[in-house]
């Protein structure tokens, strides 16, 4: 038997263990009688949780979210993303605009898009407003995989972006335009010559003039009278970069994660064409910079010209920093001049045919001021329905119908409605310049809507941007759209415009989709003038 000792006394262990457990009873039995508890179902707060949520998410939405521009209803997790318009966008964002007002909200996946339907809206946010309005959205397929971000049109806000306007506008505005101004009659009269002999060509001799005088400005670079492989190129990117930019285009804008899919994988051709796009574009950058840099000293350089005027400006070699600045302020003075002077003047013949009345008034100024002599840009005040058949032009079919997006840095109050960091905005210029109040009859070509109307002068200059991110290159654009218009006007007669199926076209006209926006294609007749 084992034994322990307790308290000095030795006791058997069985002992001990008894008389524990009778101690144990008797204290049972004086404790109250003990009933188990109720089980507590777990099922109902599994019914009140739904519940508790959706009365949280109906105070958040209605209470204490904040108050959003009104616009179409959204569908869970996509918002808008199928009500958005895949051609045409500003004719259904100008529907919006009457049925939801001039400030319309979206939401595309997540991504805030507000859409400005009139010049008020555009001034008080893009204008008055620029310092947290003036940077660009991220486009996937525009900017990350082509590139195109690095010129200045797409190139987010930023002190970079400053050093590049600066070294553009020091050269590009006011009086320094001056030392241009022969450059430009001299092309327009070439031009002239070249649709005269061969005006069933007339649009390809267009896209030579425009591309000719940026790279003379530019580069000092003149081009071959066919065929040229610089132009070539160009035409191609600026094709390239109207699709590109285009909002709401390619799904990779939409999901960014998509460009890191490999490409072989289904629905990743973007990839590709990405991949060719950006070669191109670093094609039209490259050439005519690395050739202007060549030939400083050749007789073959034009001069002045805006490569050269930097180069001798400064004492020293220009530093790796300062040529990279260089070759993206040219690039993007080449590849933003050349489409939208296209654009405009291939307007401007189609509404010549289509409005003869219009080409006999300007024809009469013209004969009356000039008595028979070319038109020079020193005759632009003394040419005012001229100027305003240029106005009209531009205001007719604007060549940018949504102009060129703009991005909020920092949440916004407008009109008491909340605009929220990191919004896409948008100026739905095509409703703007085809607002009945500012232009009765806007499908119309009415040039003489501009006479001593300043309001539809200011409306009108929308085309050209907003804030900080208007174009720099407004005033020399005008200059080469000007002379081209007067000496077209001065001596020839434009009629009989048909379309690419033979038929006749008529005034209400249809337009390309695209960032950079083309009449669908046409034929004109077009002969010299015969001055009586």
């Amino acid at each position: 038997m084992n034994y322990r000792w307790a308290a000095g006394i030795r006791r058997p262990v069985e002992l001990t263990r008894l008389r524990t457990s009778h101690c144990f009873l008797r204290t049972l039995r004086v404790l109250p009688e003990t009933r188990p508890l109720p089980e507590t179902p777990i099922i109902m707060p599994a019914l009140v949780l739904p519940f508790i949520l959706a009365a949280v998410s109906l105070v958040y939405f209605y209470i204490a979210r904040p108050r959003r521009p009104p616009g179409p209803r959204p569908l869970p997790f996509i918002g808008n993303l199928l009500q958005m318009p895949k051609d045409h966008e500003w004719r259904t964002f100008s529907e919006w605009a009457k049925k939801y007002g001039d400030c319309v909200y979206l939401r595309v996946l997540g991504q805030p898009i507000i859409i400005l339907g009139s010049l008020k809206a555009a001034h008080d946010l893009l204008n008055q407003r620029s310092a947290i309005y003036s940077s660009r959205p991220r486009l996937v397929m525009a900017g990350d995989l082509i590139g195109f971000d690095q010129g200045l049109a797409l190139m987010p806000y930023s002190s970079r972006f400053l050093s590049l306007r600066r070294l553009i506008d020091k050269e590009l505005t006011g009086n320094m335009l001056r030392k241009y101004w022969v450059l430009h009659e001299d092309e327009s009269r070439i031009l002239i010559e070249k649709i005269l002999e061969e005006p069933g060509l007339f649009l390809e001799s267009l896209r030579h003039y425009a591309g000719s005088i940026i790279l003379r400005v530019v580069y000092g670079y003149q081009t071959v009278p066919r065929n040229d492989r610089f132009l070539l190129l160009a035409e191609k990117v600026m094709g390239a970069f109207s699709l590109a930019s285009q909002p709401g285009a390619w799904a990779v804008d939409i999901i960014p994660w998509l460009r890191h899919l490999p490409s072989w994988f289904p629905g990743t051709r973007f990839k590709q064409t990405a991949a060719s796009w950006s070669q191109l574009h670093m094609d039209v950058m490259k050439g005519p910079f690395d050739w202007a840099l060549s030939h400083q000293d050749s007789p073959l350089l034009i001069r002045p010209n805006f490569v050269s005027t930097v180069v001798n400006r400064s004492p020293d070699v220009l530093s790796a920093e300062d040529q990279d600045l260089l070759f993206w302020a040219s690039g993007s003075l080449f590849g933003g001049g050349a489409d939208t002077t296209v654009a405009t003047l291939s307007s401007f013949f189609l509404a010549m045919a289509l409005y003869p009345e219009v080409q006999a008034t300007a024809q009469a100024e013209l004969d009356k001021v000039l008595s028979g002599e070319l038109p020079r840009l020193s005759d632009r005040p003394s040419l005012p329905y001229v100027e305003c058949v240029m106005r009209e032009v531009l205001r007719w079919n604007p060549i940018a119908p949504l102009g060129l997006a703009h991005l909020l840095t920092q949440d916004d109050v407008y009109n008491g409605y909340h605009i929220p960091d990191g919004s896409i905005m948008m100026v739905n210029v095509w409703s703007i310049l085809r607002d009945p109040l500012v232009f009765p009859d806007p499908l119309e070509f009415r040039p003489d809507r501009f006479m001593n109307d300043n309001r539809a002068m200011e409306t009108v200059s929308s085309v050209f941007g907003f804030g900080r991110r208007a174009c720099s290159g407004v005033h020399f654009a005008e200059a080469s759209m000007f002379i081209a218009i007067a000496t077209a006007l001065a001596q020839c007669n434009v009629s009989d415009a048909v379309n690419s199926r033979g038929e006749k076209v008529h005034r209400d006209v249809e337009y390309q989709t695209g960032t950079i926006s083309h009449p669908e294609k046409f034929s004109c007749t077009i002969v010299p003038r015969v001055q009586l």
